[in-house]
């Protein structure tokens, strides 16, 4: 997400994302107004947002041998098709994780910017974040997968307005020379300041306890 930001002044290392903004308005974006509709974002989207659509077909994709797969493929109607295709053709660079990064990436930006909006203490957003890294690191072996998951996520996401599954496809084949995701590939591979080779993905994490303020946040 600071990659998609950078030129907006983003941050990799900053907790509340923009160093020179006091507010960012998420009310037309995200229909977040206050804390309360942050977190309950946040509670949703983390483990059940647009990966749950593909996370049962990543699953098969990886159990089945190929046979089996392409027989559950024949089987589904036309718009599924288009996204198990979608899902054989990502899965060796994202693993079976998915798209998941996608909605960890997101989330992580909202609690980043719930801190800068004050809806959200340093504490609260540390917290947060060490429970998505919990999970980044069980679905992903290595930044590698989860920023190839992140950005497969992002093209998906891109052609969701598109009913026909025809018009879905296309879309979806297009998603490679899309300016955005050309540029975010460039900044998180040539950007000295994303410094992920410098960043262990299995370092020791020190897990906070959850801050009391948080603890109606019915969140694992």
């Amino acid at each position: 997400m600071v990659a998609i930001n950078a030129a907006s002044g983003a941050q990799y290392a900053l907790p509340n994302f923009y160093p020179d903004s006091e507010f960012v308005d998420l009310g037309e974006s995200w229909d977040i107004k206050d804390r309360d509709a942050l977190l309950a974002m946040i509670a949703r989207m983390t483990d059940d947002g647009h990966a749950r659509e593909l996370s049962g077909a990543y699953w098969d994709n990886a159990r089945l041998l190929p046979n089996e797969w392409q027989a559950l493929v024949d089987s589904l109607d036309e718009s599924q098709q288009v996204a198990y295709r979608y899902v054989a053709e990502t899965i060796l660079v994202c693993g079976s994780g998915g798209i998941r990064a996608w909605d960890l990436g997101r989330m992580s930006f909202l609690a980043r910017i719930g801190q800068l909006n004050g809806w959200l203490s340093l504490e609260e957003n540390l917290w947060l974040h060490t429970r998505l890294s919990l999970r980044a690191r069980y679905y992903y072996q290595g930044w590698h997968s989860y920023l190839a998951g992140f950005l497969v996520g992002r093209c998906y996401w891109n052609c969701l307005g598109h009913e026909q599954p025809t018009e879905q496809a296309l879309c979806i084949s297009r998603q490679g020379s899309d300016p955005t995701h050309r540029a975010l590939v460039r900044e998180l591979s040539l950007s000295p300041a994303a410094r992920f080779d410098e960043l262990h993905w299995d370092m020791e994490l020190d897990l906070p306890e959850k801050p009391e303020s948080l603890e109606a946040f019915d969140w694992s």
